[in-house]
This record gives structure tokens, sequence and C-alpha cells, in this order.
């Protein structure tokens, strides 16, 4: 059974618009579309702990929405949309919104916590997080034990490749790791609310097969 879950899919897309036009402004802002600065990424606000440390706390979460080059921001989007697809539907707009920025929040202290010193921006702690709430989904009974075990395979793989990527290449593990810690906590917390509201998307007769 599969469900489509096309209905109150509404913030999925305007964060990847909101994205989409924050890399545009860096882009004018550095003239090009492959190399950034420094100056400006910490302008729009990337997360860096000294500027933190001096109460510019605003970067935690300001920096989730920045990213780093073209292809840092193709990848987040590609996931963001698959995941958003799935999980906005299943929390509501509201509840799924709070989930992206507390776990983006989560990502960039991570990011300030266990990288002192290296900036940081990108929405991969957000989209990890997602990630978490899917595992969280997938480790209930919300989905038939013949599709959880399949897709438990398809998400540990991602998860490994991503996090393995993470040793050799200059991508923050931290964020990662500390989006997907809280996604997990939060989608066991959520998962009485989710099943109320799949129940509730059942009954109003969404397309089934």
């Amino acid at each position: 059974m599969i469900v489509k879950f096309q209905p109150g899919f509404r913030v999925t897309p305007a964060l990847l618009i909101l994205n989409l036009l924050m890399f545009l402004v860096v882009a004018v802002v550095n003239g090009n579309f492959s190399q950034f600065s420094t100056q400006s990424l910490l302008m729009l606000g990337a997360n860096y702990s000294n500027l933190v440390e001096q109460g510019q706390w605003w970067r935690l979460l300001t920096s989730v929405f920045l990213h780093l080059s073209l292809m840092h921001l193709v990848f987040n989007s590609a996931s963001l949309f698959v995941l958003g697809r799935f999980i906005e539907p299943l929390l509501g707009s509201t509840a799924f919104l709070l989930v992206y920025l507390l776990c983006g929040l989560a990502g960039s202290l991570a990011s300030y916590h266990f990288n002192p010193g290296i900036l940081s921006a990108g929405a991969s702690g957000a989209i990890f997080g997602l990630f978490g709430i899917f595992l969280a989904v997938l480790l209930s009974n919300i989905v038939r034990p013949d599709l959880r075990k399949e897709w438990l395979k398809s998400v540990g793989a991602v998860l490994a490749i991503n996090l393995g990527l993470g040793l050799f290449l200059p991508i923050d593990n931290s964020a990662h790791l500390g989006g997907l810690a809280s996604g997990v906590v939060l989608g066991l917390i959520l998962l009485p609310w989710m099943r109320s509201r799949l129940r509730r998307l059942l009954n109003n007769d969404l397309t089934l097969r």
C-alpha cells in the first residue's frame, strides 16, 4: 500500500524556493555561481563559532538556508523534495516546519560544539533530521513489515554513504549527526501524532494503490 501524500505539501516547496533564492543572493554578491567568498557567506549568516560566541546566535538558524555551492544546493534540494513529499503530509505543515527548523538548529549546534573555528552552512542538518523522522516511522508499526525492511536498507545505505563521504571530504558530519539524532528523538515523540494524522488522511480517501 502506497499513500499518495500530495495534499498538505506546502512548506517543502516554500523551503526549496527560499534555499534557491538565498543561493542566488550569494551568487549575486560574489558575481559568480561557483566560488563563494568566506566574507560574503559570513555576511549573509553562515555558522561560525567565533561569531556565535560573540552573541550572533541567529547564525545557528540562518546558516540552514545558505549553501556553499550549486552541487551542495542540488543534493540537499533533491533530498528535501523526496523526504518532504512523505513527511510533511504525515506531520502536517506546521509541525513539519517546526521539526525542520529544530533539526537544522540541532545540526548547527552540533557543528558549533564539535567544529569550533570552522565556517559551516547548509540544510544538511535539517535534512538528516527528516531522515531521522523517517527512521522513527520505519521502526514503528506505521509501515508494513515487508516495506519497512526494504526501506530501512535503502535509508541505511544513503546515510552510510553520506556519513562515509564526510570522513574523506570537507563535509560537516557533526551537523549531519546532530540533525539525525534530533530527528529520531522528535520522530519517536511524534509517533502518536503521525498515527492520528495517517488515520485522518486515509479516512479522507487519499488515493491508495
